[in-house]
């Protein structure tokens, strides 16, 4: 008995161990990142699975393990904070950088980050469930994305000087 309860110890041990290093090299990772910057919602926002309220946030860009994340974090205690992870990219158009939002709503649903200083373009998905809506004066009211225009809205993303 004495043997599987000090397994289950070391077992357990391990995992927690593991889960330690991680965050630890994500948080690492990230630390150097390719972009950074500052932004400021005024509406709240969703990002992934991330609930943002309004507010100033910061972010960086940079991988982990091969995969692209973006890190975002609000500038007030208590803030939230988030990795996301990129699902495509390219490069970018834009002259500034900036998140590109679809409004639902009152909510900003955040789909890409232009990077005009390192001339990157990244995507992100729709969160699960969301569907977006614009109004629509034919319809008199709203309809789904894929059958009226949809309201885009670009948040300005101030780079941090390295």
């Amino acid at each position: 008995m004495k043997t599987i309860r000090s397994l289950m110890t070391l077992a357990g041990l391990s995992v927690v161990l593991f889960a330690l290093g991680a965050t630890g090299a994500k948080a690492q990772a990230l630390a150097n990142p390719d972009f950074a910057g500052t932004f400021t919602l005024s509406n709240n926002a969703q990002w992934g699975n991330v609930a943002l309220p309004a507010g100033n946030y910061t972010l960086r860009y940079g991988s982990l393990y091969g995969s692209r994340f973006v890190e975002v974090r609000g500038t007030e205690k208590g803030s939230p904070h988030g990795v996301i992870r990129v699902e495509g990219s390219g490069q970018s158009s834009a002259s500034k950088s900036v998140l590109v939002c679809a409004r639902e709503g009152d909510t900003l649903i955040v789909r890409a980050l232009d990077m005009a200083g390192v001339n990157k373009s990244v995507n992100f998905v729709t969160p699960h469930g969301t569907k977006l809506v614009a109004n629509n004066g034919k319809h008199n009211g709203y309809t789904q994305l894929a059958e009226a225009p949809m309201l885009i809205q670009r948040i300005p993303v101030t780079l941090n000087a390295k």
